[in-house]
């Protein structure tokens, strides 16, 4: 485990008040095996690595959910018509996270104008050169240049693009695999690591994958500065328009 790794897994010891030795990874969990090269180039699209502690260490149970979802909707424990509850899709989700060593991308999300023109990487988003998917948004098809306003087909492009390319250029971590930020690690990490997500108003997108390898979306986003408690599934193409999304890397079993 290199050293930024180790000190932030020392502050979700400390959050979770668990020992100084409390174990975090799950037994079957890996480590990127990230030279110093691949972890500087890794660091340009602002991957930042993380462990999410094991369900032993943090279970999510009602005192985590108070903490990390303590303005979450109403209903957030009752069963949707045919749908789980809120509650149950993050449980059932997060456990296949838990335990595990996540990349997650920490570009910063930008407030959203009308005419969809902001761009990821600083708070206002005027600067398209910033963000570092500009290059696949494009190869992508994405015609609008930015992250919002799309659906679930061109996510799927976007993610085979940079998936090969990645894997050309030998930028992907072995065993490890690029999805949309599932919706229980953007909470964790933006309320641990990253408040300034939750400074701007717009909702971003977040992936859980079924065993057909087919994705759920939800919307996910914040209710106040330093909450990260908003769900909701995405059901129609109009709920895609405000929705932006940053990438996570996982390991490929999962």
């Amino acid at each position: 485990m290199n050293g930024l790794l180790e000190e932030r897994a020392e502050r979700v010891r400390e959050a979770f008040n668990l020992k100084p030795d409390a174990q975090l990874l799950a037994p079957d969990a890996i480590e990127p095996e990230l030279s110093h090269q691949l972890a500087e180039q890794l660091a340009r699209f602002n991957i930042e690595w993380h462990i999410i502690p094991s369900a032993d260490a943090a279970p999510m149970d009602d005192a985590y959910m108070a903490r990390f979802y303590g303005m979450a909707p109403r209903g957030f424990k009752s069963p949707r018509e045919h749908q789980p509850s809120y509650h149950d899709v993050l449980v059932n989700g997060h456990s296949k996270h838990q335990g595990q060593v996540i990349g997650i991308e920490t570009t910063q999300k930008p407030k959203y104008l009308p005419g969809n023109r902001q761009f990821y990487g600083t708070l206002y988003g005027f600067d398209a050169t910033i963000d570092p998917f500009t290059f696949y948004i494009g190869r992508s098809g994405m015609t609008n240049a930015t992250r919002y306003n799309h659906n679930y087909l061109s996510l799927r492009e976007f993610i085979r693009v940079v998936t090969e390319d990645w894997r050309a250029r030998r930028l992907m971590p072995q065993g490890y695999r690029l999805t949309i930020c599932p919706p229980a690690i953007f909470n964790l990490i933006g309320k641990l690591f990253h408040n300034e997500w939750s400074e701007t108003e717009t909702l971003e997108l977040g992936f859980y994958r079924d065993s057909e390898g087919n994705a759920t979306c939800y919307a996910v986003g914040s209710n106040a500065p330093k909450d990260f408690s908003y769900i909701n599934e995405v059901e129609l193409e109009t709920d895609w328009t405000l929705l932006g999304f940053r990438i996570a890397l996982v390991p490929e079993n999962l």
